[in-house]
């Protein structure tokens, strides 16, 4: 979409401009497909988007400040997904009507005349009128009017929140029966309990539109030695060590990484005794490698990662690759194939590498980390070393995720049961989808860590 269109003449009427802009998506894309996607009109206007942890904001726009900059859109990561979705939709009327000019869009307080034609333009855009009316028929009762239990269809259609569905079918519509006063229609919807109306759902739609999301986040990679770089590494290597029992305190891990960064090869804590402390300075090089080598990847690198994770350990030379016996995963129900047809399993997991590789730039980011948890799934179920399994699959995937320009991510040691339910439902029933919900939840949360500027 040729951000230079002049969409001027509808400026008098938000639904007149929400279609006009829809007129040209569609001209552009062929088609409309609902939920409609506002961050693909964010991107196709050539505008940045990114999310941040706003605490008084729902977001803002800042226009491009010359010829060589672009305008910036920021939605606010704390609030619903069908919230970022209409304050993205929001935006979007912004860059386009009040071009130019920058603006906040609080959370609560008196909207002026400018945030009320952008919230209006907002709805119009995720529910254009012709396609509402169409939806509200397919579900209108005897009285010709359309019952609440029935709205959630409605929403989950547009990918918009409960309330603004049936404010919007009330009001455009006149399709909601008895008082629909503000006040009284908003005491209505908390008592139809939408949110268990929209667990009948489970998470196929909010997966979708996370996907979305994900796809057109702006994120640029941070330099190695910022303040932001240090912080995270802590992070990630406090909870790896966590989700495998490793027992080492955040004001330890604290010393420890401040005498690396001081002393490298001569850190003191190298010649430790303490298998916690030995095998945390191995998880700290074995993830400053997949962070940063310059080596091409390949499956038997895991055996590397492995040898990187145990090289400060007593036993470190002693390790055999692959393993030589029948293990099992602790705490998990997934069944690890039988140690003999590791090498086998391995190739094949080689070259879906190799294949990820050789498709990387052609694909989605959501759709290159759907195949990086594949791999990561197929190296859980193989689980080719005697130890090291755990931190040495989440590395590789790591490294993965590094090819595409996508941030390392931890997995919280409280959602340590939430990854392995989600491992186990893979096992049971080929269901990737809580896995990959997961993971992009937690990139998008490393994406707004990498850079958190406008922390407002």
């Amino acid at each position: 979409m040729n951000k230079e269109l002049d969409f001027s003449k509808y400026f008098f009427s938000p639904e007149l401009l929400a279609n006009a802009v829809l007129k040209q998506y569609q001209k552009e894309m062929g088609n409309i497909e609902f939920p409609v996607n506002p961050f693909k009109i964010l991107k196709n206007l050539n505008v940045k988007l990114v999310i941040r942890n706003f605490q008084k904001l729902e977001g803002l726009y800042i226009p491009a400040t010359n010829n060589y900059d672009i305008d910036l859109v920021a939605i606010n990561f704390n609030r619903p997904l069908y919230r970022q979705r209409f304050t993205a939709a929001h935006e979007i009327c912004h860059c386009i009507k009040d071009k130019g000019n920058p603006i906040t869009c609080p959370i609560s307080g008196k909207k002026n005349n400018i945030e009320r034609f952008a919230d209006n333009f907002a709805a119009c855009l995720l529910m254009p009128t012709d396609e509402l009316k169409k939806q509200v028929e397919k579900y209108i009762n005897k009285k010709e009017y359309i019952d609440f239990s029935d709205i959630i269809y409605i929403s989950e259609y547009f990918g918009v929140s409960f309330e603004s569905c049936v404010f919007n079918i009330a009001y455009r519509l006149n399709k909601i029966d008895g008082n629909i006063e503000s006040k009284i229609l908003k005491s209505r919807i908390k008592k139809a309990h939408p949110e268990k109306l929209r667990l009948q759902f489970g998470s196929k739609n909010n997966l979708k539109l996370t996907r979305e999301l994900i796809d057109f986040y702006c994120y640029a990679r941070p330099k190695d030695n910022n303040a932001t770089n240090i912080k995270f590494k802590k992070f990630l290597v406090l909870n790896e060590n966590r989700l495998e029992g490793i027992n080492i305190s955040e004001e330890k891990l604290n010393y420890v990484l401040a005498d690396l960064r001081l002393n490298n090869d001569f850190s003191k804590y190298k010649n430790e005794t303490d298998r916690n402390i030995l095998e945390a300075l191995g998880n700290i090089e074995m993830l400053e490698y997949v962070l940063n080598t310059k080596e091409d990847i390949d499956i038997w690198k895991i055996a590397k990662l492995q040898k990187l994770l145990y090289k400060y350990t007593p036993f470190c030379e002693d390790i055999i690759f692959p393993r030589q016996s029948n293990n099992r995963i602790n705490g998990a129900e997934i069944s690890t194939v039988d140690y003999k047809l590791v090498p086998q399993e391995l190739i094949k997991v080689g070259e879906m590498i190799e294949s990820l590789i050789s498709k990387k730039e052609s694909l989605t980011i959501h759709e290159y980390i759907l195949e990086a948890l594949k791999i990561h799934y197929k190296l859980t179920v193989i689980h080719p070393l005697e130890d090291g399994n755990g931190r040495c699959s989440r590395g590789m995937l790591l490294w993965l995720l590094r090819l595409k320009n996508i941030p390392p991510v931890y997995i919280k040691i409280e959602d340590k049961s939430k990854y392995i339910d989600s491992l186990n439902k893979i096992d049971k029933e080929g269901d990737f989808d809580y896995l990959e919900q997961l993971i992009l939840e937690q990139i998008i949360n490393s994406m707004i860590l990498f850079d958190e500027r406008l922390e407002l």
